[in-house]
């Protein structure tokens, strides 16, 4: 199933990484600018799930706390870590873009998310971690690949729903793309 089979189509043109990262860190309000809404509302309700089943144990209240933490820091945190995604999601060489996007976002994101929730006393916090380590590096390459395929973006008139309705396809190809890269060989 190609990018166009699901609707979508690589449109922008591929810009050196270095150029990408130089613009970003010359203006960082880009990221600010360019928040990205959509990767901030999914990622919040994904991975707040996710802390309030690993608390459980911990006692129903705590659970609660721990997902309303992590729906919290998700929201900002992932919406400038998809302002980012979306502002690399053409950058070429595509595998050192790859180590930036699978990589250096995550490793960011994990950090201060341990930091908020170590401070917040969140009770399964080596669990939660690793639950979200898992999340961020899985999440992170589909939120790449989907905005390399025009879902997912912000500011340029593709409705939320329209990119849910996609969803079940999107993750089709992302899961499918190393067979088809060994087939291709």
């Amino acid at each position: 199933m190609t990018s166009e089979a699901v609707g979508l189509v690589n449109s922008a043109r591929a810009e050196p990484l270095g150029v990408a990262l130089r613009r970003i860190l010359r203006d960082p309000l880009l990221l600010l600018r360019g928040w990205n809404w959509k990767t901030a509302a999914f990622s919040a309700l994904m991975r707040g799930v996710m802390f309030l089943l690993i608390n459980l144990r911990a006692g129903q209240g705590k659970a609660v706390r721990a997902m309303v933490v992590e729906a919290l820091y998700a929201i900002s945190i992932s919406g400038l870590a998809g302002a980012l995604t979306q502002r690399l999601r053409h950058a070429e060489p595509r595998r050192l873009t790859a180590v930036v996007v699978l990589l250096f976002i995550p490793l960011l994101v994990l950090t201060g998310e341990a930091l908020v929730h170590a401070a917040t006393g969140t009770p399964r916090l080596a669990r939660s971690m690793a639950g979200s380590f898992l999340f961020a590096a899985l999440g992170s390459g589909f939120n790449w690949f989907a905005m390399s395929r025009g879902a997912f973006v912000t500011g340029e008139g593709r409705s939320f729903g329209r990119d849910l309705l996609l969803v079940p396809k999107l993750i089709w190809e992302f899961v499918t793309l190393p067979l088809r890269e060994v087939r291709r060989g």
